[in-house]
């Protein structure tokens, strides 16, 4: 990127000056504090030859050839600052519309990364608490996309669970004609049957009889189990369909257990790190013990246990054996075939006994999206790998763990059905309505309805991703719809404001080298960021930077919009350069939208 290329001529020009390795120099360099670009050289050099910064600043300052892209050289304090010619603010301009969309995106590395979300139990629609692991793992999945990786979305599906053994049973006992969505009706059976659960002992035996079934494989209940997972699966995937959410690939547990298991228990039991218990609690099983100074270590019973003495897996096992078929260190033994046709013309495909061999899994890195009270399983599972010489696949696993989501009514459990009028869908159909009663445009009923679809699913989502995932989120309807800033149809409105300055002008927006305001350098410049800010929420697992990132252009956006005149510019060079500045604002900010899955409506 040219931004990239003008920070490589300054760092090289600081080098010279300041006598420095490139390298040191580079890192440095930062955005400005008094000009365009700062350095912090002064201080590297201070500390060495215990220097005033500021003097050194000053001396290094008058050194310092400058590279073309750069009009003046200045110091202030200890910053040594760059101030950007009206040529290289042009060749930035340039650049934006030249890439569009590809504007700031990572070249294509050779390398996967697999983001696993959002793993619901398939016996209930999706209630708040799933969307936001849901939207947290979809705007990972465009991010490490548009920074270079090859992302494969995965959803775990637990289909051998308690929970699915009680739906199993209500419906194969007690009610199987369903109406609705079938995820919405499955999941209200299901807090039925788990009251019950708890109250009759007939219905615990009837339940621990079908689990047992479904463990067993090759019946009718384990078929049938499969049957009505596959289902409600299909109707959570409506929910996804309406915000934006698309998968690759559906892992069953029932093909884990059957197709890979073995092997992974052959692999672990082979593991020096990996012991066969003969005395005590644990006789017969397979466990992994952690030195005494390690966390776990520390703990009353350091023994972790993988593969208990009748020879299944406990959660951790299981666990740790999948994450080694991630990473490619378990043959392939999966057969797939399609699940579900998606909007866009994808297909997402399931794990399944009859099916063709696929390339799925081999990842270099690993992402899970799992709620924050995962947050000390996620770890064994870490530590277990370390233990088996998997150091660096433990490296490469990450927990993104996320907060609770509440409105302002409180929380929710599944089992006690408190989420039952506060689905996903519940919450997007309230979000259509609300935005529809404010729609002020005379256009179709057709159009109405999409733009209320749109600026809804905006709304939303961009309220469950402003706020860092460590943070709990309490809903507010009058946070999520604020026209006046901080929320997704405040940002959708910004960009549409910059298509309806574009669609006034019938001139070609054209980058040229005019005496550029302090506000359009500050928009420019803030529009650079975008590879920064990707690439860091990326790292950090982080999309809250990305909703800043889109606050503060829209900011900046509004600021250079009220000082500069576009359309009634002075000038025709003025004119066309401002209006590429439009230009350029609509695309990067339609990217950043984009990486958090938001669409961008042409009128609001």
């Amino acid at each position: 990127m040219m931004f990239s290329r003008i920070m490589d001529e300054i760092a090289g020009a600081v080098a010279e000056a300041a006598e420095i390795p490139a390298g040191e120099a580079r890192q440095t360099i930062e955005m400005g504090r008094f000009g365009d670009l700062s350095s912090r050289a002064a201080f590297v050099l201070a500390k060495n030859k215990k220097e005033n910064p500021a003097k050194l600043a000053q001396e290094i300052s008058k050194k310092i050839k400058k590279p073309e892209s750069v009009e003046k050289v200045e110091a202030s304090g200890p910053y040594i600052n760059f101030f950007f010619s009206n040529s290289a603010f042009a060749s930035i301009l340039s650049e934006i519309l030249e890439k569009g969309e590809d504007y700031g995106r990572g070249s294509r590395k050779k390398k996967k990364a697999i983001i696993e979300f959002p793993s619901v139990n398939p016996n209930k629609p999706w209630h708040v608490g799933h969307l936001r692991n849901a939207l947290l793992g979809d705007s990972i999945a465009r991010t490490l996309e548009f920074n270079g990786y090859q992302a494969e979305r995965m959803d775990y599906i637990d289909d051998l669970g308690l929970q699915v053994a009680q739906s199993l049973w209500g419906f194969l006992n007690y009610d199987s004609e369903p109406a609705g969505k079938f995820d919405a009706w499955l999941g209200e059976q299901y807090v039925g049957i788990a009251k019950r659960f708890e109250e009759e002992k007939e219905v615990v035996k009837g339940v621990r009889d079908t689990l047992q079934a479904m463990e067993e494989g090759d019946n009718q209940i384990a078929a049938a189990a499969r049957d009505m997972a596959e289902k409600c699966v299909k109707a959570q995937y409506q929910t996804a369909f309406d915000f934006g959410i698309y998968h690759d690939v559906l892992v069953f547990e029932s093909d884990i257990m059957r197709t890979l298991f073995e092997d992974g228990v052959e692999l672990l039991k082979q593991s020096d790190a990996v012991f066969h218990e003969t005395e005590g609690k644990n006789a017969g099983c397979w466990a992994v013990r952690f030195p005494p100074d390690s966390e776990f270590g520390k703990m009353e019973n350091p023994d972790k246990v993988l593969i208990r003495s009748d020879g299944t897996a406990v959660y951790t096992g299981k666990d740790v054996i999948f994450h080694l078929w991630k990473f490619g260190k378990l043959q392939d033994k999966f057969r797939y075939s399609p699940f579900i046709d998606q909007p866009g013309d994808s297909t997402a495909y399931m794990t399944s006994p009859e099916g063709e061999d696929m390339e799925f899994g081999g990842s270099d890195r690993a992402v899970n999206v799992i709620g924050v009270e995962q947050k000390y399983p996620q770890k064994v599972i870490v530590q277990v790998l370390n233990k088996l010489d998997f150091a660096e696949e433990a490296e490469k696993l990450h927990h993104l763990s996320y907060e609770h989501v509440a409105l302002p009514e409180g929380k929710f459990s599944g089992r006690r059905g408190t989420w039952v009028g506060y689905t996903a869908d519940d919450l997007l159909e309230e979000a259509r309505e609300k935005v529809l009663e404010r729609i002020k445009l005379d256009v179709p009923e057709k159009e109405r309805q999409e733009i209320s679809k749109v600026v809804g699913a905006g709304a939303i989502k961009f309220s469950f991703l402003r706020t860092s995932s460590e943070k709990r989120i309490t809903f507010k309807w009058e946070e999520a719809l604020n026209m006046e800033g901080d929320s997704g149809p405040y940002l959708q409105y910004a960009y549409v404001r910059t298509k309806g300055i574009l669609r006034k002008s019938e001139e070609t927006p054209a980058a040229e080298a005019i005496e550029f305001s302090q506000e359009e350098k500050q928009l420019l410049k803030r529009l650079t960021q975008i590879s920064e800010v990707s690439a860091r929420c990326g790292r950090e697992l982080a999309p809250h930077h990305l909703a800043q990132y889109a606050l503060d252009i829209s900011t900046d956006f509004s600021r250079f919009y009220t000082t500069s005149p576009v359309l009634g510019a002075e000038s025709e060079s003025v004119r066309k350069t401002r209006l590429a500045i439009t230009r350029a604002t609509s695309i990067v900010l339609r990217n950043t939208l984009n990486l958090m899955g938001l669409e961008c409506p042409e009128r609001m």
